[in-house]
């Protein structure tokens, strides 16, 4: 199971791209922080903690805004993922990126969908789409 988080600063949320790592599934391509849940955690620790690791941010988790399945191949092993992802807003602080990210941007408005990762663009923009609403 793994938990992302549309993190929302000023108006704009964050993305940031993937880097060429070992488990690098989607080197290139822009996504959102989070990852896997560890089993004896609870997932909103684990959302924070993937958080943290992954762009140096605490975050106040909101609610969920989707729930999606996917089925990679990772390491040339086929893995079905689960992942929640939530609406969180960024505590003050500076973006840090793990090795496994190489850029990072806050937007208004998602990179074309062959940019990302699979659902992000459209997370995002759906996102704005409501809040001028």
């Amino acid at each position: 199971m793994g938990a992302k988080a549309l993190i929302e600063r000023e108006g704009k949320v964050l993305l940031i791209r993937e880097a060429k790592y070992d488990e690098g599934t989607n080197t290139g391509k822009w996504d959102i922080p989070g990852g896997r849940i560890e089993p004896h955690e609870p997932i909103l620790s684990g959302l924070a903690r993937e958080v943290m690791e992954e762009s140096g941010l605490s975050i106040d988790p909101h609610h969920v805004l989707t729930v999606e399945e996917t089925f990679p191949v990772i390491k040339g092993e086929e893995c079905h993922i689960i992942r929640v992802y939530y609406l969180a807003v960024a505590n003050p602080g500076e973006v840090i990126l793990s090795a496994d990210h190489d850029q990072y941007e806050w937007v208004k408005v998602a990179p074309s969908d062959t940019e990302c990762v699979s659902g992000v663009a459209e997370l995002v923009n759906n996102y704005f789409a409501k809040q001028i609403k």
